[in-house]
């Protein structure tokens, strides 16, 4: 087994390695006395650099490239700005705000949704995806196990339901 073969492997294991890290982090607390999760930093980065990628694959497929592959790069270009736009929103903008009362979500876009700790009617983690999924009869609220502060949102839950994190389908990890 050649390097080249060893080095994509390793270079996932590190980052993932280190967003999990990331999540084990105190979250930010707000001045109300709640606290918010957010994705690391990383991904806010990440999200900017395949945005940087999508407008440079732009310029070189205008520039350089053939009449029969200019359709094909303009293509890609697209998939990897809007990619690139929702990791960097997702890193950026999105949060859940933890509060004695309830939990806010605000998405990408900037919208607000709310659930309310006795409004709760399933809780559940999905093993694949690494989200925690918090259902009301009307609404959910996802929490990516990379999120930083991931654990202050399983100890409120815990408290808040009265059922520990097995009971709620969550890995101790």
């Amino acid at each position: 087994m050649s390097l080249d073969n060893l080095t994509p492997a390793l270079i996932i294991t590190l980052i993932m390695a280190l967003l999990y890290a990331a999540s084990k982090k105190k979250p930010r607390d707000a001045e109300d006395g709640s606290f918010i999760l957010q994705l690391p930093k990383f991904y806010a980065w990440f999200g900017l650099f395949v945005i940087i990628g999508g407008f440079a694959l732009v310029i070189y497929t205008f520039i350089y490239a053939s009449e029969s592959d200019k359709l094909l790069g303009a293509l890609a270009s697209i998939i990897a700005l809007i990619v690139g736009m929702w990791i960097f929103a997702k890193g950026y903008i999105s949060q859940i705000r933890v509060t004695d009362s309830g939990l806010i979500e605000t998405t990408i876009f900037g919208k607000e949704k709310t659930i309310l700790w006795g409004e709760i009617t399933k809780v559940s983690f999905g093993t694949i995806s690494m989200e925690l999924t918090i259902r009301s009869a009307e609404k959910k609220i996802k929490a990516h196990l990379h999120m930083v502060g991931f654990n202050g949102l399983v100890y409120k839950l815990e408290s808040k339901t009265r059922k520990s994190r097995f009971d709620l389908g969550i890995p101790g990890f």
